[in-house]
């Protein structure tokens, strides 16, 4: 007969290997404050996911900061080891498989704001007239299109389940008429941010009787490592500045934005 305290050890054993959690994660995840908001920030191990985090972090919310190897996130991880408000997650928004097994770890947790952060420039040889690499478009797409729209989709019952439900996608004016067209070349990302644009407006069509807020937010041109992908030379703004003004536009979306294009500054992009 198999004691008592024996079944308890092997059930304790089986929840930390067997399902592929760690202890670290339930860790973590126990610490979620219940009366704080909560925000899924994707890309979260540089630049402007990283500032999200940060700024998010001192306000009290609860993160779930995620991207593709946060064993190589040193600056993510120092920031987690000071807050307990914050797991990190492994995320690469063009697995299916990785973000359905996310959703499914997080079922029943409410998210107030899901904000799409991940994101790349593309290498611009690339995506110019005369030297075009498809398999280069395919991965641009494939993360700037896709990745918002696949991550969206999966987590829709979490921000329903919350109070503020929020999606947020960053960028799209350079798959806008208005700023696409000012100058040639970058193909590849102009024609993913239309896709992208066109993905969430869908999709806030589809949830517009549920409560849901899906909205585009343009950060500006911001010194990130996507700016110096993109050739840009001229000004522009820190992560800080950016996040802050960023994390300002949220907290005062209305129904009205629903769908939109809202530049960090307030401003709305046509699209």
């Amino acid at each position: 007969m198999v004691r008592p305290f024996l079944c308890m050890a092997l059930l304790l054993l089986m929840m930390t290997l067997g399902t592929g959690c760690s202890v670290l994660d339930d860790r973590r995840a126990a610490s979620f404050d219940g009366d704080a908001p909560t925000i899924l920030i994707t890309g979260s191990n540089r630049g402007l996911g990283l500032e999200f985090t940060r700024q998010y972090a001192a306000k009290g919310w609860n993160i779930i900061a995620s991207c593709r190897n946060p064993s190589k996130a040193d600056a993510l991880q120092e920031l987690a080891d000071s807050n307990e408000q914050i797991a990190i997650e492994t995320l690469d928004i063009t697995s299916d498989e990785q973000v359905n097994a996310l959703a499914k770890r997080y079922a029943g947790q409410p998210i107030d704001v899901l904000l799409n952060n991940a994101g790349i420039y593309g290498t611009l040889e690339k995506q110019t007239l005369g030297s075009f690499d498809f398999e280069e478009a395919k991965r641009v797409f494939d993360i700037n299109s896709l990745g918002s729209l696949r991550v969206s989709a999966a987590f829709v019952d979490n921000v329903l389940a919350s109070e503020q439900k929020k999606i947020i996608s960053l960028g799209g004016g350079m798959g806008t008429q208005s700023i696409g067209r000012l100058f040639g070349g970058h193909y590849f990302m102009k024609m993913s941010k239309s896709a992208h644009l066109m993905a969430m407006g869908v999709m806030q069509t589809d949830l517009k009787d549920t409560g849901i807020n899906i909205v585009m937010i343009s950060p500006g041109r911001v010194d990130t490592q996507l700016m110096r992908d993109s050739g840009w030379t001229g000004p522009s703004i820190s992560a800080e500045e950016s996040a802050r003004h960023v994390i300002e536009r949220i907290g005062l979306l209305e129904p009205k934005h629903n769908g939109r294009l809202i530049m960090y500054n307030g401003t709305q992009i046509p699209w």
